[in-house]
């Protein structure tokens, strides 16, 4: 073979190595995201929860007292007195178990909690005065069940023969959510099932039948006969199993945890070939019955006839005000007693709702931004490692902004009608006080406050703060008025009529990236947690 033939054969089979890490890698990629898809669908089936390994990883170490002792189970003997032995036994394969002198002795079926007298008994047989017996089961007879059904991972599974059904099933990775019943679980010995089992008992009440299981019983799990869906102002939403075709809307109910708010049940069922709506008060479902196919809405029908508002700040008014359900801002500061200090005219509204969708806003601006610094591409190897160096510290730099909480503003500009703004429960007013001094954030090397000057402007006022960590032509500058409004001052910074007693100055960083795109994000992200959240989070 040539040397030309040698280097092809050896290409290919570079090429062929790679394509199998290559397809070995997808094929992890989609077993991943069927993980995902089966976890989703896992979170919207009422009892899925119970099977994640929490009864898989350990068995009995203790036996209950109501345990029938069985063929392989070991047990501690003891006798002392005229006769002195000690010894563990295996239970035989006839349910005997045997002590010299004294001969086989019959355990099979017997209880736990009675085996101490039924073998004292058989001793004082042979030894009529001075012996005396202490027997403890020490260990339960390792056993092979089959797993069959709607289970994940159907197979036969090794345990003790006092374990749960739960570790069985727990052990075969759970039920199949998609058509898998909770519900419907039996466990069959020579063909004939010797017990029923509801899981959805066991979640509500925490009844669980005692199955003493042997080598080669069934645990067979069904499929599901009948479903509801259920939404609204319950703990839990997403499918509800039945055991039939109907079922009580009262049990349903309770199982799910309607909230402490809820008034009404409204269900959407088909009758026939229509879809009917039925609504009942929350009191008044104990009797009703609601068929497999169902929708069961859950929903508060309180009507608010106040409000209550938070009002905070330089005022000498209540704290807390009680106001008729849609009263408007007007309504409350006409309630509001000023104080010589209190500035009205920066008055600032912060609402719940506002914060949300800040929120909201903010993280997916993080998102877009995570994304772009995870796909930026690079020339050459020396702007690669530059581009990796770069994406650690924006990464780090994203994380840290993902703790950052608005503070949900309204912002209310000057000229604007207190009579149209409405308000809502769990607002808060805040009535600043006047103030004169100038606080300085961001990237100076003191971040302080400065008492007002009418003859400095905010470039003077930086450098009383010790001046900017660069150059100051490549800092973003906003001024916060007291009522929270943002004015971009950068063409302003020597006029020192833009500078008012109260305002606050932001020194905005300029990111040091090399990217160009990345470097306009980060800065629109640097102004949006700005705004938002009266912070400066320096890269």
């Amino acid at each position: 073979m040539n040397t030309f033939s040698r280097s092809f054969l050896a290409l290919m089979t570079i090429v062929f190595a790679l394509s199998v890490q290559a397809l070995s890698v997808e094929q992890d990629k989609d077993a991943e995201i069927q993980q995902v898809i089966d976890d989703t669908s896992a979170s919207k089936i009422f009892a899925s929860w119970i099977f994640s390994g929490g009864f898989a990883k350990a068995s009995f170490s203790g036996v209950n007292p109501e345990y029938k002792i069985s063929q392989g189970d070991t047990l501690l003997i003891q006798l002392w007195g005229g006769v002195d032995y000690q010894a563990e036994t295996k239970v035989d394969p006839q349910g005997n178990i045997f002590i010299p002198k004294v001969g086989p002795i019959k355990v099979l079926g017997v209880s736990n909690k009675a085996l101490n007298k039924v073998i004292l008994k058989s001793v004082k047989r042979v030894y009529r005065s001075n012996v005396e017996a202490y027997v403890s089961l020490l260990s339960t007879q390792r056993v092979k069940v089959f797993l069959s059904g709607l289970v994940k991972k159907p197979g036969l599974y090794e345990g003790q023969s006092a374990d749960s059904v739960l570790r069985f099933i727990d052990q075969a990775g759970g039920i199949r959510n998609d058509i898998g019943s909770y519900r419907q679980i039996q466990v069959k010995r020579n063909n004939q099932s010797i017990a029923q089992i509801d899981l959805y008992k066991f979640i509500t009440q925490g009844e669980m039948p005692v199955t003493q299981l042997q080598d080669g019983d069934v645990i067979f799990v069904g499929s599901r006969k009948g479903e509801v869906t259920i939404e609204g102002e319950v703990g839990f939403q997403g499918r509800y199993e039945l055991q039939g075709a109907k079922a009580s809307l009262a049990n349903i109910v309770s199982a799910v945890v309607a909230d402490e708010k809820a008034t009404h049940i409204t269900v959407v069922e088909p009758q026939g070939s229509n879809v009917e709506a039925v609504q009942y008060p929350i009191s008044d479902i104990q009797n009703q019955l609601v068929s497999s196919g169902a929708l069961i809405k859950v929903s508060s029908q309180l009507r608010a006839t106040s409000i209550s508002v938070e009002v905070v700040g330089e005022h000498a008014s209540e704290f807390e005000m009680v106001l008729p359900w849609g009263a408007t801002l007007a309504d409350l500061l006409a309630k509001v007693e000023y104080t010589k200090l209190s500035n009205k005219n920066a008055i600032q509204l912060y609402r719940k709702s506002v914060a949300v969708r800040q929120k909201e806003m903010l993280m997916a601006s993080l998102s877009a931004l995570e994304q772009n610094v995870l796909t930026t591409r690079s020339a050459t190897n020396e702007a690669a490692n530059l581009r990796k160096t770069e994406a650690g510290i924006v990464l780090q730099w994203i994380e840290k902004a993902k703790d950052v909480d608005p503070k949900g503003q309204v912002l209310l500009t000057k000229g604007y009608d207190a009579k149209e703004v409405i308000l809502q429960q769990g607002d808060r007013i805040v009535v600043p006080s006047k103030k004169s001094l100038v606080l300085v954030h961001g990237e100076v090397l003191f971040p302080t406050a400065i008492a007002y000057r009418d003859d400095m402007d905010a470039e003077d006022f930086i450098n009383k703060a010790g001046g900017t960590n660069g150059s100051m032509s490549d800092m973003n500058i906003l001024l916060m008025k007291p009522n929270g409004s943002f004015v971009d001052i950068n063409s302003d910074l020597t006029d020192e009529d833009e500078v008012q007693a109260g305002d606050e100055i932001f020194v905005l960083p300029e990111p040091d990236i090399k990217s160009l795109q990345l470097t306009k994000d980060i800065s629109q992200v640097i102004y949006q947690i700005a705004v938002s959240a009266a912070v400066v989070l320096a890269l």
